[in-house]
């Protein structure tokens, strides 16, 4: 089948200024540039604190790990990643004391992955790295712009369905969204 949609317009060619442009002062660079130092600062924090054995993809995982629990095909969903990389990622975190597999409470047959009370702890020390963080990060720009940036992530990732998506069942529990998912894929009886 042929493709007749018009082609995209085309752009004016790039000089090589344009892209050294690009290259030191893009939103891209500045964000990936951002998120890497954030991370980097806080693992070296958690190390300070005795947490040694945290890796950057152990932290990934944890902003979608529920309060009270959550599956590892959720995580691995939300996360966009296989279920076995998720579970070896929570093996880790099981042997380092910060999460246990329990029984999921809505479904015997099925475990969740929670915080012990050591994991518990842990996540209190993150909190406490991120408030140092923040404050850092407000001596540059200022406490008013900090709570801007903080605000234009949250909008750019919630409307582009990035993070934690709260409409989702990362706790391990169906959504209203997936109910209503599954009633439309089941026929009528």
């Amino acid at each position: 089948m042929t493709d007749l949609s018009p082609a995209p317009p085309r752009k004016a060619a790039r000089t090589e200024r344009d892209i050294l442009q690009y290259q030191t002062n893009s939103l891209q660079r500045h964000a990936i540039e951002f998120g890497e130092w954030m991370m980097r600062a806080s693992l070296e924090r958690a190390h300070s604190l005795g947490h040694t054995g945290l890796r950057p993809a152990h932290a990934r995982l944890m902003v979608f790990l529920g309060w009270e629990g959550s599956r590892i095909s959720d995580i691995a969903r939300a996360q966009d990643v296989s279920k076995n990389a998720i579970g070896q990622l929570v093996d880790e975190l099981v042997q380092l004391g910060y999460v246990e597999r329990v029984a999921d409470p809505h479904d015997r047959r099925a475990k969740v992955v929670r915080y012990t009370r050591q994991g518990a702890d842990m996540m209190a020390d993150a909190a406490a790295v991120g408030d140092r963080l923040d404050a850092e990060i407000a001596d540059i720009i200022g406490a008013r712009r900090l709570e801007q940036l903080r605000s234009a992530l949250a909008d750019i990732c919630r409307d582009l369905r990035l993070g934690p998506d709260q409409r989702h069942a990362v706790s391990g529990r169906p959504s209203a969204d997936d109910d209503l998912a599954r009633t439309r894929a089941e026929p009528d009886r």
